[in-house]
């Protein structure tokens, strides 16, 4: 009888450790998926940030096309390369040195000044589309450089590099941004 309630104990006693091995397993793998899908989330939102940031860009392109043609029409630019970012000093450089392209974004808005000559729009909050609000926290910045500035070439007074940035932010915490460069030109006609 005794051998009987000892075997009874070791079995009780193997069948506790295999519930306790199995309940650390799930946990494990519990722990896991929680991790897992915390990491997507966070993925697709700076995913979407990213988005918002060359959409904003994009904003300021279409923006600073637009109000770039108005000066031309009105006749208060008669050509790109007058209109170009010289300060800080060597940011017109595109071609030899790059100096604008080892900045981060922030860095080159920061670097820059509004209403210098070149800047076309600084920090202009983003219109929402199909309403007249402005939302501080998608703004953009747009600035020309000569892209012939520092270079053999010839100057070429009739087309410029403009640079359009994007950046999203919430409060004050940047969340992502975004650079689109066009070279951009007028006719002569």
């Amino acid at each position: 009888m005794s051998r009987s309630r000892d075997r009874l104990r070791r079995e009780r006693g193997s069948t506790l450790l295999v519930i306790i091995l199995v309940i650390t397993f799930m946990l494990g793998v519990g722990v896991a998926l929680l991790s897992v899908s915390g990491t997507g989330s966070r993925l697709a939102g700076n995913m979407r940030s990213q988005e918002d940031a060359f959409n904003v860009a994009e904003a300021g392109f279409e923006a600073a096309r637009i109000a770039i043609d108005r000066y031309f029409l009105e006749g208060s630019w008669s050509r790109l390369q007058d209109n170009c970012l010289t300060q800080p000093t060597g940011i017109d450089l595109p071609v030899e040195s790059n100096y604008f392209r080892k900045l981060s974004d922030i860095a080159v808005i920061q670097a820059v000044t509004a209403g210098s000559t070149g800047v076309v729009f600084y920090e202009q909050p983003m219109t929402r589309p199909g309403t007249s609000m402005s939302d501080p926290n998608r703004a953009y910045t747009v600035f020309l450089i000569d892209d012939e500035a520092g270079s053999p070439a010839t100057p070429d007074p009739s087309d410029a590099l403009m640079v359009c940035i994007g950046v999203v932010r919430a409060g004050n915490r940047v969340l992502s941004t975004a650079r689109i460069e066009v070279l951009i030109g007028v006719s002569s006609d």
